[in-house]
């Protein structure tokens, strides 16, 4: 059961990381100078600040709940599924290993840490028990995540981080979430 989440958190990632660089960065400029050797320069946005490893984590983002998620991206799942409090809690679940993957990663362990936490409320969020209590599809709560995640990695300090994630991610397998991925039960909620 490893695969499944492998492979769609691999897609998610790549997606994620695709989605938010601005259009002018993600075709790349090419010249070609005389001489024998052929070079290619590209522009790569991400550079000028990735190469000071922990310099997108100096400042920390606001939780005043202490929940593990940014104080705007609280705020914006709360509007969002104000009708559903298993909505607000299976998304904040997925907040909470996002806001890891962006805080607190500087080694490969932390990465596949993170990273678990991260295939752990995708999970929670595609369950039966969230999908059949907030009524939507598996397909809307994708389209959902993704719309959620654009919310989180919204400014360019914590796209870089999360840039810095996947590639200390890279190539490690996810542990199964089980048939339990919830950190709450979506059937004693009543929306």
């Amino acid at each position: 059961m490893k695969w499944p989440y492998l492979i769609a958190i691999a897609a998610l990632l790549a997606l994620g990381a695709y989605s938010q660089w601005p259009t002018e960065a993600q075709s790349a400029t090419v010249a070609i100078p005389s001489g024998s050797k052929i070079q290619v320069l590209a522009r790569l946005p991400w550079l000028s600040s990735a190469s000071a490893v922990g310099s997108a984590n100096l400042a920390v983002d606001s939780d005043q709940n202490n929940d593990g998620v940014p104080d705007d991206v609280n705020a914006y799942i709360d509007h969002t599924y104000a009708a559903s409090k298993t909505s607000q809690l299976a998304f904040t679940q997925l907040a909470q290993g996002w806001s890891e993957a962006i805080n607190d990663i500087s080694t490969p362990e932390q990465a596949k840490q993170a990273g678990e936490k991260i295939a752990r409320g995708i999970a929670c969020l595609m369950s039966d028990g969230v999908t059949q209590k907030t009524g939507k599809t598996a397909q809307s709560m994708y389209e959902e995540l993704l719309k959620t995640r654009a919310e989180m990695l919204g400014t360019p300090k914590r796209t870089e981080a999360y840039l810095h994630f996947q590639t200390l991610a890279s190539g490690q397998y996810f542990a199964d979430p089980g048939n339990k991925p919830c950190n709450f039960k979506p059937a004693e909620l009543s929306s």
